[in-house]
C-alpha cells in the first residue's frame, strides 16, 4: 500500500474521496514509492488528493461524486448540474485541480527570508487530474465529457473500482504504467531520501512544525521542524482510543502530542474540544505557542492547555492557593475526585485529552484525567520515567484499561557529546531498549570551577555574557540551578540574575513564583534563570548547570535530576561546582 497522510482515517467528506483513498492504499505500490496525502492544506486550500509518483512526480487529484446523468453542461471552466431537482454550478473537477496545482507550486517555492536566487528549484513535476468515481469510462464518452475535459488526465470507476486491473494487481506495475503513459513528467527527475523529507515537511503539515521563534535569532529561512519517520508514524497514526507514548528526552514527545491536538479535530468529526495538560507551569505557555505556529484553534470551543492544578481549580469552581506541602496537593486531588461524581460539568465536556510529562501525575492524577474523558474519548500521554522528579514513576498510566504503547527511540535534541554525558549521569554508559543518539555532534560537556559559591555565581554569570559576546541569542541561554541555596550565597537564583544583568545581560527568573511560571515565554530577548524541574520540557542551544555537586548521586531521584537538567541542552553545556566538591 501506499504510504498514505494520515495513516488512518476516521471520515471522509464524500464516499467518492473515500474509495479512491481506499483504492490508493492498495494500487499505488511499493508503500517505499508512492506517497499519496488526502485533504492537505496547501495555503488554505484543500485539494482532495496529492499522489507523489517516483516516475510522473506530484499529481493533484480533485475528486468529484457526480453521476453522468446530473452533468447537463460543461464547459472548460464549470459544470452545470442537476442537484436535488434544481441547476447548479459547480467548477470544473480539472480546472479546479489546476487552480491547487498553482498553489501548491507557490508553497513549494516560498521559503521566508531567502533571496530569489537562493530559493530552491522544484525538485519534481507539478501536474493534475480529476477522479469521477461514479462514472464509467463508456458513460464519460457517452456524455461527451472529453470534449472539455482531457480524457487521459480521468481515472473513471473503471480504474479505481475494486474489480478493475489497476486495484487486483498486488505488485503495482499496471498503476504505475497507467500513471506514466497519462501523466508523463514535464522534465527529468530523481528524489533524494533529502528532497522527499523535503516534500513531506512542505506539503502536509502534520509532520511539519514552525517553532516559535526566538527574540535576538537571526533572521534566516522560517524555523522548521521536520519529524523523523518514527516521530511521523505515530503522529499520523493516532485515533481513538488510549495511547501511552515513551521516549526519552528530546524524542519528540511533545512535538507529536502538538500534531494530534491539532489534527484529531480536522481527522475525527467527533472530535470537536481538546484538552491538553501537564503539571509543569512553565511548559504550558511553550505548548501554546506550538498550537499557535500549527494554526490550531485555542480556546473553549478548540484546543485548551491547561496545567493540571488550574484544571482542578475549574472543577472545584474556586482558586488554589499554592503551597509546597505535597500534603496539600494530595487533599486538592482527593477533594477533586469527590466533585467528579458523574454529575460535574466538565464531564465528558473534551472529546480528546493529551497529557504530556505524565510521569509526573500520580495514580490521583491519572484518575482525574479518566473521569473527565468520556466514553468516547481520546486519551494519549507522553512520559519518560527517567524525568520522575517526584517519584510517581509513570505506573499510573500503564495499569489503565485499554492502554496501547507506543515507544520513540531517537533520541535527537542534544549533541551525541550531551546525550552521553545525561545517561553516565543517570548510571548508565548507553540507553537502553535499543534508544539511539540522533542529535548533532558538539563539544563536550565542561566543567566551570569556583573556590566557592559568590565566585561560582560570578563565573556562571561572565560565561553568560561570553556566550552573548559570542553572538548567542540571550533566548538561547539558561541557567538552571539544582538547588536555591548554595554556601555564601543569600539567594542563589536572584544572585545570577544580578550577577548576569551586571554585565549587560537581561536575565528573568523563571520560577520565581506561581505567577511567573505561568508568564515563562520562552521566546522572551532575555536569558533564562530557572529551577531544573520548572524547565522540564523546554530547550535552549547553551545551558549552565549549578549545584549537581550538592545533590547525592547515590539517589536515583538526584541522578534523575542531574539527567533532566543535561538534556535542556542542544548545542553546549557546562556543569558549575565549587571546586574541590
Amino acid at each position: 500500500m501506499a504510504t498514505m497522510f494520515p495513516a488512518r482515517c476516521e471520515s471522509f467528506a464524500t464516499a467518492g474521496e473515500e474509495a479512491v483513498y481506499r483504492f490508493l492504499e492498495k494500487a499505488a505500490r511499493p508503500d517505499g514509492d508512492f506517497l499519496a496525502w488526502y485533504s492537505p492544506d496547501i495555503e488554505d486550500r484543500e485539494p482532495d488528493f496529492i499522489l507523489l509518483s517516483p516516475d510522473c512526480g506530484l499529481v493533484v487529484l480533485e475528486v468529484k461524486d457526480w453521476l453522468a446523468s446530473q452533468i447537463l453542461e460543461l464547459n472548460p471552466k464549470e459544470a452545470l448540474l442537476q442537484i436535488a431537482g434544481r441547476p447548479e454550478r459547480r467548477k470544473q473537477p480539472l480546472a479546479q485541480a489546476r487552480e491547487y496545482v498553482n498553489s501548491l507550486m507557490h508553497l513549494l517555492g516560498r521559503q521566508p527570508g531567502l533571496s530569489q536566487s537562493q530559493k530552491r528549484e522544484l525538485p519534481c513535476p507539478v501536474t493534475w487530474g480529476a477522479v469521477l468515481p461514479h462514472v464509467s469510462r463508456e458513460d464519460f464518452r457517452k456524455a461527451r465529457l472529453g470534449e472539455v475535459m482531457d480524457e487521459a488526465r480521468v481515472l473513471c470507476w473503471d480504474e479505481i473500482g475494486e474489480a478493475s486491473p489497476l486495484a487486483r494487481d498486488a505488485s503495482g506495475g499496471k498503476f504505475r504504467q497507467w500513471l506514466k503513459e497519462h501523466f508523463p513528467p514535464l522534465f527529468p527527475f530523481s528524489l533524494t531520501p533529502g528532497d522527499l523529507a523535503w516534500i513531506r515537511s512542505r506539503i502536509f503539515p502534520v509532520v511539519r512544525l514552525d517553532l516559535p521563534k526566538r527574540a535576538g535569532c537571526p533572521a534566516q529561512a522560517e524555523t522548521v521542524l521536520a519529524l523523523d519517520q518514527e516521530q511521523e508514524n505515530l503522529a499520523r497514526r493516532f485515533g481513538a482510543g488510549r495511547t501511552l507514548v515513551q521516549g526519552p528526552s528530546g524524542s519528540g514527545k511533545t512535538l507529536v502530542l502538538a500534531h494530534q491536538a491539532w489534527n484529531l479535530p480536522r481527522m475525527d468529526r467527533r472530535v470537536r474540544r481538546v484538552l491538553v495538560t501537564c503539571f509543569n507551569l512553565s511548559l504550558v505557555p511553550y505548548i501554546r505557542r506550538l498550537l499557535s505556529r500549527k494554526g490550531a484553534s485555542l480556546g473553549p470551543d478548540g484546543v485548551e492547555v491547561v496545567p493540571f492544578y488550574t484544571l482542578c481549580e475549574r472543577i472545584l469552581g474556586e482558586p488554589m492557593a499554592h503551597a509546597e506541602s505535597g500534603d496539600f496537593y494530595r487533599l486538592v486531588v482527593e477533594e477533586t475526585l469527590e466533585r467528579l461524581d458523574g454529575s460535574h460539568p466538565l464531564q465528558g465536556h473534551w472529546d480528546a485529552i493529551l497529557v504530556d510529562e505524565g510521569q509526573d501525575f500520580s495514580p490521583g492524577m491519572a484518575e482525574v484525567v479518566l473521569r473527565l474523558l468520556p466514553a468516547h474519548g481520546t486519551l494519549t500521554v507522553a512520559l519518560d520515567e527517567n524525568q520522575d522528579l517526584y517519584d510517581q514513576g509513570g505506573g499510573a498510566w500503564s495499569a489503565v484499561e485499554g492502554m496501547r504503547t507506543r515507544r520513540l527511540s531517537r533520541q535527537y535534541r542534544s549533541t551525541r557529546q550531551i546525550a552521553r554525558a545525561a545517561w553516565k549521569a543517570l548510571g548508565e554508559e548507553a540507553p537502553a531498549g535499543g534508544l539511539a543518539y540522533a542529535g548533532a555532534d558538539g563539544p563536550e560537556p565542561r566543567r566551570l570551577q569556583a573556590k566557592d559559591g559568590p565566585a561560582l555565581v560570578q563565573a556562571c554569570a561572565e560565561a553568560v555574557a561570553s556566550l552573548v559576546r559570542q553572538g548567542a541569542p540571550m533566548s538561547e541561554i539558561a541557567v538552571l540551578y539544582a538547588r536555591s541555596r548554595m554556601p555564601g550565597v543569600e539567594s542563589l537564583p536572584q544572585d545570577l540574575v544580578d550577577a548576569v544583568e551586571a554585565r549587560g545581560v537581561l536575565a528573568r527568573w523563571a520560577a520565581r513564583d506561581t505567577a511567573s511560571k505561568r508568564a515563562f515565554d520562552i521566546t522572551t530577548d532575555s536569558v533564562t534563570v530557572s529551577t531544573v524541574n520548572s524547565a522540564k520540557g523546554l530547550d535552549f542551544a547553551h545551558v549552565i548547570l549549578i549545584g549537581l555537586d550538592q545533590l547525592d548521586m547515590a539517589q536515583a531521584t538526584a541522578r534523575r535530576l542531574a539527567y533532566v537538567g543535561m538534556t535542556r541542552a542542544r548545542e553546549t553545556l557546562a556543569i558549575a561546582a565549587i571546586a574541590g566538591q
